[in-house]
């Protein structure tokens, strides 16, 4: 059984699921990153055929769960946290909304044609990470999406941290171990996908997941 790191205690309280979407994307600021997450979000499912069913791992309040559903795209949403799945209800989000443990996902093994997970992977100490990446290759039958904030060293932590006054996330995955963090969790790289070109921003991996 992996540890209770923080993630899994702080998105419990009720005060932080309701403040979620506006201490982010309120603003031109989060506007922009808004802008920017949903067009990387379309470019790592693009090739997925219209009405496919897709997990958003975890879903908080809905974003991109409704982003998806307005593409065309059956979307069950899974969170740990009650008081962020009660937001993506009150939101209006049409898709199937299910408490769910990432590592420990409530779904039969390929039963999704796609595991999408955004803004999770940067909370998780490594073990945690592989068993959440060794679910969705389990359930996704066509691909997993995984997005990683860049290693450390990466110069955007200069400016996001110090210029910007934003907390950091607490784990990052070099380049050099991406490849061996995939392949224990059973999966195969096949492309991925910057944030925003040239400023070591995020990251969306699209993996293939093992055929056994």
């Amino acid at each position: 059984m992996t540890e209770t790191y923080g993630a899994k205690r702080h998105y419990q309280r009720q005060e932080i699921a309701a403040a979620y979407d506006d201490a982010r994307f309120r603003g031109l600021r989060g506007r922009f990153v808004n802008l920017l997450e949903r067009r990387l979000l379309m470019r790592a499912i693009a090739g997925l055929p219209h009405g496919a069913f897709v997990l958003d791992l975890p879903t908080g309040t809905g974003r991109m769960a409704r982003w998806l559903t307005e593409a065309g795209y059956r979307v069950v949403g899974t969170d740990i946290s009650l008081p962020m799945l009660g937001r993506a209800r009150a939101l209006s989000t049409q898709a199937a909304l299910v408490r769910g443990e990432g590592e420990r996902l409530p779904f039969a093994d390929k039963s999704v044609d796609a595991a999408v997970c955004f803004r999770l992977l940067s909370h998780l100490p490594r073990e945690a990470r592989i068993a959440v990446l060794r679910e969705m290759a389990r359930v996704a039958r066509d691909r997993v999406v995984a997005v990683y904030q860049p290693h450390r060293v990466a110069v955007w932590w200069l400016v996001y941290g110090l210029l910007l006054r934003k907390p950091v996330p607490r784990y990052y995955v070099s380049a050099a171990d991406l490849e061996q963090e995939f392949a224990e969790s059973g999966l195969r790289p096949v492309r991925s996908h910057a944030l925003l070109r040239g400023l070591f921003m995020e990251r969306a991996y699209v993996l293939a997941p093992s055929r056994r």
